[in-house]
C-alpha cells in the first residue's frame, strides 16, 4: 500500500494512548481496605472474566479507531484490485504494444488505446512508484528505454503511433531476460495490450519458457492492462496486386483493394468517399460498401497517354477519418516489372526440368519469366541479385561454407527458397532444418492426409474452390528435422511440403518429395505443382522488383539506408522512425539504381479477433498475475485512494466502544 502523505505515519505511536491511560487510571485511586468490602470483592469475583473480555474489547477499539485515523490522513492509494498492498516495487517495467489496432480512439475525445493506458500507468507511478527504476520496452523495436519522468512517457518518440504489428511472445521474454541480466529486484510487471490474437501468437513455443522465467521470479508481479473492445465506426483499407498497364488509351494502374469495415455498421451498404493519390495528384470515388469485407479486384486509374511522368511513381489510398487513423491510409508504388527469374540448383534433370517448364511458363502476359538449371558445382555463376525463387536440390552446404552463406543470404533479402530433398543428403543443417531418412521404397503409395488451405502455397483459389491436392500421388519422400509449419501431410503425420519457421524476411520452404513418376505425381497432375512454383515465385519477385512492398516494422529500411520519403503528409513521428509507419520511400541500391519502397501495416492488423481471460489462462498457467480490463473513456484511476476505508472502520470502531461503554441493563425483582 502507498500513501500520499506518508510522514502523517509517524504518529502511529499515539494508537498506544488508549492504553497508556488506562493503565494510569487503575493506579489514580488510594486503596483503603474495609472489612464490610470483603462481600463485594467475592460478588465481583464471580463477574470479572466477562469485565475482562469487555475492557479488551474497549481498548481494542479505542486503539483501532486512532490507528484508522491516522491512516485515513495519510490519504492510502491502492492500485488495481488493492494490487499495490504487497509494497512498492524496486523496478517498474511497462511492455507497450504499439500495434497499429492500438490506434483505435474515442472520437469524442481523441484519445487512443495507447494512449490511455500511458496516461493511466503516468498517474499510478507518479502517486505510488516515485523512488523505483522505471523502465519501457515497445513491442516495436523491444529496446530498452529508462524512464526518468514519467509524466513525459506518452511524448517520448518510444511511445509514438505506429503500424506494425506486436509480439507479444517477444515483448514479454525481451522483458523477462531484462530483468535477469539488470538483476532487478522486487518488480512490477505492466503489460499494455489490446489482445489481438495475431499479437498474442497463442500457439508460439514461447510460451513454454514464458511460463518457467515468470514462475522462477518470485519477486515479479505481472499485470495485464488491457484494451478489448472492438472499434464501431471504423473502417480499413489495404491495396494489393499493383501493376502499370498500357492499353490503346494509354497507362493505367491495376490494384486490387479491400474495405474492412467494423461488425456494428456493417448490415446496412455505406456508400464511401475515397481519396486516391498518385505522384502527388488526388481525385475523389465513390465505393459502395456491402457487409464487412469489401473487395475491389483489377481496379484502375488512368495515368494518361503520355508515358512521361508515368513511368514509375508512388500513391496512396485514403479514406474518410474515423475511429483509427493508421488503418485509413495504404501506399504503393509502381515501375517496370521485374523479371521472374527461377533458377534451379540440380544435378537431377528430370526433376530440374519439369520444374524450368512450370516456372517458365506465363500468368501474367504483361510480365516476363525466366528459369535457369545450374549445376551444385556452379554456384558462382548463379543472378543471385536478380533471383526471385531458388530451388535447391543438392546436399545442404555446412554452415561456414560460401554456400550457406549465399542460401542465407537470398533469404534474408527477402527472395522466396525451395529446398528439395538431395540423393544424398550430407547431414548438415541449414535454416535449422536437416534431411533425414527416405519414406517409402517408391512402390507404395503414401497417402495424402491434410493440407492447408486457408493460406500457403496449397490455400484454395480466390474463389474459395480447393486446389485438386487428393489426388496428389505420393510415393516417395525424405523425413525432415526442424521447426516447420506443415502445408501437407501424410496419413502417418509427417509434413512433405511445409514452411520452414524463420527469422528470414524471405519464405524457405521444404518438399520432401520430387515431381519424378517414382516420387509422386506432382509434375503429371499438374495443377497444383504449377501453382505452388507461382506462388513462391510471386513472394519472391517483390524483393527484387524495382517497386515493392513492405510491412512496416523496425530495421525493414536497413537495408535502404538512404530512403528518402516520398510523401510530404507523412506524420512527423515517420522523420525518426519510418519504417514504423505507412510510407512511401525512393532509395538508391549499390549499383546506383533507384528503386521505390511502399511501407504498409500488415495484414494481420486487420484481424478484429481477441484472447478473453479463458485463452490466457493456459498461457500463464502457474504464473501469478492480475488482469484489468480497461475502456479508452474509463476515468477510473489504476491507483485510488481509499481513506474513505479508514474513515468507517474509525467510525465502526467508535460506535462498537460506545456500545460497549453502555452499562448494564438492571434485572427487575421477581413479581413486578
Amino acid at each position: 500500500m502507498s500513501f500520499l502523505q506518508p510522514i502523517l505515519l509517524i504518529g502511529l505511536p499515539l494508537a498506544l494512548l488508549p492504553i497508556i491511560i488506562h493503565l494510569i487510571n487503575q493506579h489514580r485511586h488510594r486503596t483503603v481496605k474495609w472489612a464490610a468490602m470483603m462481600f463485594l470483592l467475592d460478588a465481583k469475583k464471580m463477574t470479572k472474566g466477562m469485565a475482562r473480555l469487555r475492557q479488551i474489547l474497549i481498548l481494542a477499539m479505542r486503539v483501532l479507531a486512532v490507528i484508522a485515523l491516522l491512516f485515513a490522513a495519510s490519504r492510502p492509494l491502492a492500485g488495481g484490485w488493492l494490487a499495490m498492498t504487497g509494497g512498492g516495487a524496486d523496478t517498474i517495467l511497462i511492455l507497450l504494444d504499439r500495434s497499429a489496432s492500438m490506434e483505435q480512439q474515442n472520437l469524442e475525445s481523441g484519445t487512443s488505446k495507447r494512449t490511455a493506458a500511458l496516461e493511466k500507468i503516468a498517474e499510478l507511478i507518479d502517486k505510488t512508484g516515485n523512488a523505483a527504476e522505471i523502465v519501457l520496452i515497445d513491442s516495436a523495436t523491444l529496446t530498452p528505454t529508462p524512464i526518468a519522468n514519467p509524466e513525459s512517457i506518452v511524448d517520448l518518440p518510444q511511445t509514438a503511433p505506429t503500424a506494425t504489428a506486436a509480439d507479444i511472445p517477444a515483448l514479454l521474454e525481451r522483458g523477462i531476460d531484462y530483468l535477469t541480466v539488470d538483476e532487478s529486484g522486487r518488480t512490477d510487471i505492466w503489460l499494455i495490450s489490446d489482445l489481438r490474437q495475431s499479437d498474442w501468437n497463442t500457439g508460439s513455443g514461447q510460451w513454454q519458457t514464458i511460463r518457467a522465467k515468470l514462475s522462477a521470479k518470485e519477486s515479479a508481479r505481472l499485470f495485464l492492462l488491457n484494451y478489448p473492445d472492438a472499434s464501431r465506426q471504423n473502417l480499413a483499407i489495404s491495396v494489393s496486386g499493383v501493376e502499370r498497364r498500357k492499353t490503346p488509351e494509354g497507362h493505367q494502374l491495376v490494384m486490387d483493394l479491400k474495405i474492412l469495415r467494423s461488425a456494428a455498421n456493417a448490415g446496412d451498404n455505406e456508400t464511401v468517399r475515397v481519396e486516391f493519390t498518385v505522384n502527388g495528384t488526388r481525385t475523389v470515388e465513390e465505393i459502395v460498401l456491402s457487409g464487412e469485407e469489401t473487395i475491389r479486384l483489377g481496379h484502375t486509374l488512368p495515368l494518361g497517354k503520355s508515358a512521361t511522368g508515368s513511368d514509375r511513381g508512388w500513391g496512396r489510398v485514403d479514406l474518410p477519418a474515423d475511429d483509427n487513423l493508421v488503418d485509413n491510409t495504404a501506399y504503393f508504388v509502381f515501375d517496370d516489372e521485374a523479371v521472374r527469374k527461377t533458377v534451379i540448383v540440380s544435378a537431377d534433370p528430370t526433376s530440374a526440368d519439369a520444374i524450368r517448364a512450370a516456372a517458365s511458363s506465363a500468368v501474367e502476359t504483361s510480365s516476363e519469366y525466366e528459369a535457369l538449371i545450374f549445376e551444385p558445382s556452379r554456384t558462382a555463376e548463379i543472378p543471385w541479385d536478380d533471383t526471385a525463387l531458388l530451388f535447391w536440390q543438392a546436399p545442404l552446404p555446412a554452415a561456414d561454407t560460401t554456400d550457406a552463406a549465399l542460401l542465407q543470404q537470398h533469404a534474408e533479402n527477402g527472395r522466396a527458397l525451395v529446398l528439395l530433398p538431395p540423393e544424398d543428403p550430407s547431414g548438415e543443417s541449414l535454416f535449422g532444418f536437416t534431411w533425414g531418412e527416405y519414406l517409402g521404397k517408391g512402390n507404395e503409395l503414401l497417402k495424402v492426409n491434410w493440407w492447408r488451405t486457408e493460406s500457403g502455397l496449397l490455400a484454395n483459389t480466390k474463389n474459395g474452390n480447393p486446389l485438386p491436392i487428393g489426388e496428389l500421388n505420393v510415393f516417395q519422400a525424405r523425413a525432415t528435422t526442424g521447426e516447420i509449419q506443415p502445408l501437407l501431410k501424410l496419413e502417418t503425420g509427417e509434413a512433405i511440403i511445409g514452411k520452414l519457421i524463420s527469422e528470414t524476411p524471405g519464405p524457405v520452404y521444404m518438399w520432401a518429395t520430387l515431381p519424378r513418376s517414382n516420387f509422386s505425381t506432382l509434375a503429371s497432375d499438374g495443377i497444383a505443382f504449377f501453382v505452388m512454383i507461382h506462388r513462391a515465385l510471386e513472394e519472391g519477385v517483390t524483393a527484387v522488383s524495382p517497386a515493392r512492398f513492405e510491412s512496416a516494422a523496425f530495421d525493414v529500411l536497413s537495408r535502404s539506408p538512404s530512403a528518402a520519403p516520398l510523401d510530404n503528409l507523412i506524420m512527423e513521428e515517420a522523420l525518426t522512425s519510418p519504417e514504423l509507419l505507412p510510407g512511401a520511400f525512393q532509395y538508391e541500391t549499390a549499383d546506383q539504381s533507384q528503386r521505390l519502397l511502399a511501407l504498409n501495416r500488415p495484414v494481420s492488423e486487420d484481424d478484429l479477433r481477441t484472447v478473453d481471460s479463458e485463452g490466457i489462462a493456459p498461457l500463464l498457467d502457474g504464473v501469478e498475475y492480475r488482469e484489468i480490463r480497461d475502456e479508452v473513456d474509463n476515468q477510473s484511476s489504476l491507483a485510488s485512494e481509499i481513506w474513505k476505508v479508514f474513515l468507517i472502520t474509525m467510525a465502526l470502531a467508535l460506535l462498537i466502544e460506545a456500545a460497549l461503554c453502555l452499562p448494564p441493563r438492571l434485572e427487575t425483582e421477581a413479581g413486578r
